[in-house]
């Protein structure tokens, strides 16, 4: 069962803090280059956190001529830095873009849902899931959505009413 670390756009407020952490366990240097998830502005206040999602058609791993990903036991993709040599087809693969070539080693660097940064995220909204657990949250979410607007008619015909 493949996990991946995910977090509502809608909550998201784009701090940035999980690229810090992440660089900073990984690199011991905050620096959002070396980070293993990056945060991208979709729009003005729509900030979405870009990580592997360890795909289980992993166009990555196909697409590395040297070999240098494969997908570990738990289906997490894992980069071999011993066999990588920076080509960037990797990079190019990823339809999420979540696949990054490190600045300095030029290496391929990626998340592998460790979860580290989730505990520091101070909107709390970054998990590590799994595809069901995903499909759970939006179904809440959209359940949650729908109530509210249900009540929000009801207090408008109750306010009519009561004119």
């Amino acid at each position: 069962m493949r996990r991946f670390l995910y977090a509502d756009p809608t909550v998201c407020v784009g701090c940035r803090i999980c690229e810090a952490i992440c660089s900073l366990h990984w690199e011991k240097t905050i620096n959002p280059k070396k980070s293993r998830n990056r945060v991208r502005r979709v729009d003005p206040g729509l900030d979405v956190v870009v990580a592997c999602r360890n795909c289980d058609q992993a166009w990555c791993i196909e697409a590395c001529p040297e070999e240098a990903l494969r997908k570990n036991r738990n289906g997490i993709v894992i980069v071999d830095s011993k066999k990588c040599r920076g080509c960037g087809a990797c990079v190019e693969a990823c339809p999420f873009g979540a696949i990054f070539l490190h600045p300095d080693t030029q290496k391929a660097i990626k998340c592998i849902a460790c979860g580290f940064c989730t505990k520091y995220c101070p909107v709390d909204t970054l998990q590590i899931l799994t595809d069901e657990e995903l499909a759970a949250l939006k179904q809440q979410k959209v359940i949650q959505h729908e109530c509210g607007n249900l009540l929000d008619e009801l207090r408008v015909e109750e306010e009519s009413e009561k004119r």
